[in-house]
């Protein structure tokens, strides 16, 4: 089995990463991200392995996979009581979204990415040929056509503060703020994070 050439950085909070540990993932990870490593499309790969301290948390084990490939970042999030199992989860959950990613390239959505991941991707066709998953996306319908089931507006003409976003979350009906930031006048977006606290999203520099 060829190396994977692409940098894998593991880290964990409150977990030790063990020798065994980071064995298991590379190996885990060398499937799929392989043929996209060896063409040069996938920048790196970073994976984050979490451990709950409250025992009475069922899925207290969890792999988040982040991979960044030419011209965009893929995203991954896994939970079960085993932390071997959520890594199995988690990277099985990352070849679906590159499948999909391939599929819809096909059928036109994106036409224009880089050639090196294009020919990553198609080269991935025999091992997709043996995998039975079923690709699944609830926002992109049968037809590859994207569905969107709603459409919210944003007054983004006055800037605010990030404090000020922050209130504004109180008021409106989802889990996130979009707003033109009084300090960079870039588009920033505040939201509630599931583990607790109030994350800040802006574009990278």
């Amino acid at each position: 089995m060829a190396e994977t050439t692409a940098p894998i950085l593991i880290t964990g909070n409150n977990i030790e990463v063990t020798p065994a540990l980071q064995d298991y993932i590379n190996k885990k990870l060398e499937r799929t991200l392989s043929k996209l490593s060896s063409g040069g499309a996938v920048i790196e790969c970073d994976v984050n392995l979490i451990v709950s301290k409250n025992k009475k948390v069922k899925n207290g084990h969890k792999a988040e996979v982040t991979t960044s490939v030419k011209g965009m970042t893929i995203r991954c999030t896994e939970e079960s009581p085993d932390m071997y199992a959520s890594v199995d989860l988690v990277v099985d959950r990352l070849a679906r979204k590159l499948r999909k990613y391939k599929e819809r390239r096909r059928g036109g959505h994106h036409s224009g990415i880089g050639e090196n991941l294009a020919n990553a991707l198609d080269a991935m066709e025999d091992d997709d040929e043996d995998d039975s998953t079923t690709v699944e996306d609830d926002f992109i319908d049968p037809e590859g056509e994207v569905n969107i089931t709603k459409v919210k507006s944003f007054d983004l003409s006055k800037a605010v503060s990030v404090k000020e976003a922050v209130f504004g979350l109180d008021y409106v009906d989802h889990d996130f703020y979009v707003f033109r930031n009084e300090d960079t006048n870039e588009i920033n977006v505040v939201y509630k994070r599931n583990a607790g606290g109030v994350g800040l999203i802006e574009p990278q520099q």
